[in-house]
C-alpha cells in the first residue's frame, strides 16, 4: 500500500510527457507546404506539459518557427 501512491504518481506524470519533434527531417515539400506549415503552427501552440523544463520547451519551439521559416524561404522565393 505504502508504494501504490509514489507508483500512481510516477506513472501519472510518465504520461504527460510528449516525445519531442524532430521538425528538421520533415523535408521541404513545396506542394504540401500550407499543411505542414499549419501543422508545425499547431504543435507550436501546444502548451507545455506539467513540470516540464522550461529550457528544452524553448528550444523545442524555437527549432519549430526556425523550420516555419526556412519552408517559406525555400518554397517562396523572391
Amino acid at each position: 500500500m505504502r508504494y501504490l501512491i509514489p507508483l500512481i504518481v510516477v506513472v501519472a506524470g510518465c504520461a504527460n510527457v510528449r516525445p519531442p519533434v524532430d521538425v528538421m527531417l520533415i523535408p521541404n515539400d513545396c506542394a504540401n507546404q500550407t499543411a505542414i506549415i499549419n501543422w508545425l503552427e499547431d504543435q507550436s501552440r501546444l502548451t507545455p506539459p506539467p513540470m516540464s523544463d522550461k529550457d528544452q520547451y524553448a528550444r523545442h519551439r524555437a527549432s519549430i518557427r526556425q523550420r516555419v521559416w526556412t519552408m517559406r524561404y525555400t518554397c517562396n522565393p523572391v
